[in-house]
């Protein structure tokens, strides 16, 4: 619980720093929307049909307008994607910065050193993304395929609930192996960042028998995490059922509300790295206590 409010009062107190990766986020946002929103404009031809769509999702109306401007929405998706894994990208690449912030909780936020931070772990969480996405790609990944195979074995015997019941199962174990070696990745890169370990590897294989060794401590707050975020996800839909949007006082409130619920899920994300660089550091403590300092700006600059 220490950790928890620790990392928490240290999120509040790095606002700025959220802030800053929430305009990433909408600008990164606002490059598909505005051409977006240009496109169906041009393309409804005054039609009143999507005013249907305020109050909820109408296939019908997505169909219609998806069969008759296919084209001129297609370039658009594939800029949303590749714009996708620049977010991606930029995860990776702003997570050292994110926990360099945490390992100087007093100093004022300078966005030299955190930019210098972002550059000089980059490579070394890249690699370990790379070694994170094999390990779900194996880890959690032979689910689906079990599960399948034992369906199609089981065919002739299941009922359709049986085979309801049979998907579901694999499901939950599939998301409970992929949760948990994403939080196993979250750590090496804490391990990484706080030891200088380059090797991926390696720092996947020693954050994992520390996630194993203090289960609660770590793939327990991460699932508080995803807990939290859709908690937010639920406010949002609850709001978006109570306020009817018929005009643009309540399109613009709406607008808010999403935008909040965007700013507060970026701020688990970084409180959940907080806590993850401080749980690691209370452990680390007996095992080593002359724990190596946090790099100086200056050093940053080097590989």
């Amino acid at each position: 619980m220490n950790v928890l409010l620790l990392s928490f009062r240290q999120t509040l107190g790095s606002l700025r720093l959220v802030g800053l990766l929430y305009s990433l986020t909408l600008v990164l946002a606002l490059l598909v929307a505005l051409p977006f929103y240009g496109t169906l404009k041009a393309e409804d031809q005054d039609s009143r049909a999507f005013l249907a769509l305020l109050d909820g999702f109408d296939y019908t109306v997505y169909s219609d307008f998806m069969h008759r401007s296919e084209r001129a929405i297609d370039p658009l998706l594939s800029v949303g994607r590749w714009l996708g894994v620049l977010y991606v990208f930029l995860s990776v690449f702003l997570a050292g910065g994110i926990l360099y912030r945490f390992s100087q909780p007093t100093a004022r936020f300078s966005m030299s050193a955190f930019l210098a931070a972002c550059s000089h772990y980059a490579g070394r969480f890249l690699r370990l993304f790379g070694v994170t996405g094999l390990f779900v790609l194996v880890g959690a990944g032979i689910w689906p395929v079990a599960g399948s195979l034992l369906g199609v074995a089981l065919s002739d015997t299941l009922t359709e609930r049986g085979q309801f019941r049979l998907g579901v199962g694999f499901f939950c174990l599939f998301v409970l192996t992929a949760t948990y070696v994403l939080c196993v990745g979250d750590f090496a890169k804490v391990l990484m960042f706080r030891e200088d370990e380059r090797n991926a590897f390696r720092a996947f294989g020693r954050a994992g028998r520390f996630v194993r060794q203090n289960l609660a401590q770590t793939y327990g707050q991460y699932w508080l995490m995803i807990l939290l975020g859709t908690v937010l996800f639920g406010v949002y839909f609850l709001l978006d059922e109570l306020i009817p949007m018929r005009g643009w006082a309540t399109i613009s409130l709406m607008l808010v509300v999403q935008q909040a619920i965007v700013f507060g899920r970026i701020g688990l994300k970084v409180w959940w790295l907080g806590m993850a660089y401080h749980a690691y550091g209370n452990w680390q403590k007996p095992v080593q206590p002359s724990s190596p300092p946090p790099l100086a700006p200056a050093q940053l600059a080097s590989p």
